[in-house]
């Protein structure tokens, strides 16, 4: 199979960032749901100065409410992804793209897998031949819009006709916006809705109708707009949870707002909100967020903008993004997660049966004596990031400064 391997399996994340925002919201995660302010003529900006004076407020991220019956992240908000299939590989897709053209086709998955050597190891493995056709840079971004499809009904793609010139302007112009306002999502929606509703259940049903359905509909996927964002590998956590995943998160920015509505089988709500406001949320309520996304929103909080985000992500000279696989660490007064590049991290961790470190020391005694910090700690069922060491080139690490200013807030209105 193209994405299971012995431990883990492979899935694709996908971050929709958009730059219309909701403003004076509250979140409450317990309830699965976004108070909207009374006046609801003001309550959706795009960018404002009053939106960006706190980090994290000048965009929205959607979040899904998983079922409780999930065996992964039960009633936990998290971004819509999920495992890669075997038709996110298929050499028929080769089909869909080269609607663009030979040439765009070739120039675009060129592009998606640039600087490919230096990938995490989920990119750059082996694979069979069956499942060796396409990139799997390109592979995986399939994954991540169809799931987005599945689980929130999103359908990141755009007629053929409409993809080659925006294409030729991203990959062969000259233009200075290619790097930014090109590469913005746009979405598709069909002038009769049943049958983008019909296609997502059989989707729902059978991964690889994807695949059946921009081939009739003439659809490419936005895989252009996905931005390589993180690439997280389950910790090691026990025999009580052996689910593990190594799972590649992409960012798709947007200057409006897809409807998204919930598949009622493994998410059963859908918001959109700033990311301050969602981990204000999780700070009040002890709970409502995922690991993962709590780290992911945390970063986010050094954008003022999706244009400043998109800049980023548009630079010049990137660093693909490496692998975190979190290891556990236990010292005198808080439990740790210590993440590649902290001083602490081991030198070859175990990422079959990694057991926790042990620390005879307190957190402050730690931290002062090792200041090369890339770690997390566990305070009171909230996970407080510890972020002193450089990034890499095009990457920001957790806004420590920031998280602890809105845990501070919500502290106090306890």
């Amino acid at each position: 199979m193209a994405a299971v391997l012995k431990h883990w399996r492979e899935s694709a994340t996908l971050i929709l960032v958009s730059s219309k925002v909701s403003q004076g919201v509250h979140v409450n995660f317990a309830r699965a749901t976004v108070a909207q302010p009374s006046s609801a003529n003001n309550n959706l900006t795009k960018g404002s100065d009053e939106a960006s004076m706190k980090p994290g407020t000048g965009f929205d991220v959607l979040m899904m409410k998983r079922s409780g019956k999930s065996k992964f992240m039960p009633d936990l908000h998290v971004f819509p992804g999920g495992v890669a299939e075997d038709s996110d590989f298929s050499g028929r897709w080769l089909g869909v793209f080269k609607r663009l053209g030979s040439d765009m086709q070739k120039s675009l998955f060129s592009h998606m897998s640039e600087k490919c050597e230096e990938a995490s190891p989920m990119i750059t493995r082996h694979r069979e031949p069956e499942f060796s056709t396409l990139p799997a840079d390109v592979a995986f971004r399939i994954c991540a819009i169809r799931e987005a499809f599945e689980e929130a009904g999103v359908l990141l793609a755009r007629p053929a006709s409409a993809s080659i010139e925006l294409l030729d302007q991203l990959y062969e112009g000259k233009k200075e916006e290619s790097s930014t306002s090109l590469s913005l999502g746009i979405g598709y929606t069909h002038e009769d809705p049943q049958v983008i509703k019909t296609w997502r259940d059989r989707v729902n049903r059978d991964a690889g109708q994807f695949l059946e359905m921009c081939l009739q509909l003439n659809l490419v996927p936005e895989i252009w707009c996905l931005h390589e964002w993180s690439n997280w590998l389950t910790p090691v956590q026990g025999k009580q949870n052996n689910r593990r995943f190594d799972t590649i998160f992409y960012v798709c920015c947007m200057d409006h707002k897809l409807d998204a509505e919930q598949d009622f089988g493994e998410m059963v709500k859908a918001l959109w909100a700033p990311p301050r406001q969602l981990l204000s949320a999780y700070f009040r309520e002890k709970s409502g967020l995922g690991y993962p996304q709590i780290y992911e929103l945390s970063r986010l909080l050094n954008f003022a903008s999706v244009e400043d985000l998109l800049q980023l992500m548009s630079s010049v000279g990137r660093a693909r993004a490496e692998r975190w696989f979190p290891v556990v660490g236990i010292c005198m007064d808080y439990m740790l997660t210590l993440m590649p590049g902290d001083e602490l991290y081991p030198k070859e961790p175990d990422f079959i049966a990694q057991e926790p470190v042990q620390f005879d020391v307190t957190l402050e005694e730690l931290n002062r004596a090792h200041p090369n910090q890339h770690r997390n700690y566990f305070n009171n069922k909230i996970y407080l990031p510890l972020y002193t060491i450089e990034p890499p080139r095009g990457h920001v690490g957790p806004s420590e400064d920031a998280v602890q200013n809105i845990f501070l807030e919500c502290k106090s209105k306890l």
